[in-house]
């Protein structure tokens, strides 16, 4: 349960500021695919699937006015995101706390979050829907 968690909160960690691009990032983004990176000397096989499954259930909708709400285990987080047109980086802060987080660099017309974590990296492709 402890691993839940901390995949969890990696999976929502990601998101940038502001640009022509911005309009066509608004709308539902969906996980589109998860590749990982392990120590296999550290995971099994059941472990690694259960982190891919676990990024599955997280999805994401950016809304026009700069809202970020977030959907993950049938749980809603709402954020401010921005993009950054000069590396095309989305980055997002929860509401009443200033720290940035990326949620992820903007690969048209994907976006792609990667992760380092103890145990390896994960990279998490999503799609708009």
């Amino acid at each position: 349960m402890k691993w839940l968690s901390l995949w969890l909160l990696l999976g929502v960690v990601l998101f940038a500021s502001c640009s022509s691009n911005k309009s066509s990032l608004e709308g539902i983004w969906k996980v589109d695919d998860v590749k990982t990176e392990f120590d296999e000397t550290k995971t099994t096989p059941q472990m690694l699937q259960q982190v891919v499954e676990l990024q599955k259930q997280t999805h994401f909708k950016l809304l026009k006015d700069s809202v970020l709400v977030i959907i993950s285990n049938n749980n809603t987080t709402e954020a401010v995101w921005m993009f950054d047109k000069s590396d095309n980086v989305i980055n997002f802060h929860f509401k009443g706390d200033t720290t940035m987080h990326q949620l992820g660099v903007y690969k048209d017309p994907y976006i792609v979050s990667e992760t380092n974590t103890m145990l390896g990296n994960i990279t998490v492709t999503y799609a708009k829907e």
